[in-house]
């Protein structure tokens, strides 16, 4: 029986979408796939790679010469999920870590209220000068983009980003050294 190349089923899936190929193809680099979403470690890290790997196939540039060996289309794809895995990682990074949502439900009414818990969320926003506040105030609890505050204030992006983590180091220090 024939056996097609790597470059035939990616061609066949960008001309005729054929979902036999796509399934092969998946099979095939499942394990890299599974590799990258075990690094992550990340709840939907495996849908996002096997994703990332369906549209890497739709984006291969079969009208070059060099990819009719399936040297290039490996590293191609390998290349493409690689970079989904930083990205995936940096994402989880810096949610873990500079954005973890603030519990507001310790705000939400005076019924549900633990005061202990307000009192150290008012303590703890008066360590941060009055424009840090505002905008952690924006970020967290009115959940304003970084663009939507940026606009707020007439001042860039970054400086938004740059303030917000100034602050949050801050909270960072109060709350260890109590």
């Amino acid at each position: 029986m024939y056996e097609k190349t790597l470059f035939e089923l990616v061609k066949t899936i960008q001309t005729k979408g054929n979902e036999n190929a796509m399934l092969k193809l998946i099979k095939e680099f499942q394990p890299l796939i599974k590799k990258y979403s075990y690094l992550v470690d990340y709840e939907n890290s495996e849908s996002e790679l096997t994703l990332t790997f369906i549209k890497t196939l739709y984006k291969i540039p079969i009208n070059n010469p060099k990819f009719k060996q399936d040297k290039y289309i490996i590293s191609y794809i390998n290349k493409s999920i690689r970079n989904k895995y930083i990205y995936l990682s940096k994402n989880r990074n810096k949610i873990y870590y500079y954005e973890s949502p603030i519990n507001l439900d310790i705000t939400q009414t005076p019924y549900q209220t633990n005061i202990g818990n307000k009192l150290f969320i008012n303590d703890l926003l008066l360590t941060l000068t009055k424009r840090e506040r505002e905008i952690i105030n924006l970020k967290y609890f009115k959940e304003y983009s970084d663009i939507e505050i940026s606009k707020k204030f007439g001042i860039s992006r970054q400086a938004v980003n740059k303030t917000k983590n100034i602050a949050i180091t801050k909270m960072r220090k109060y709350i260890l050294s109590n």
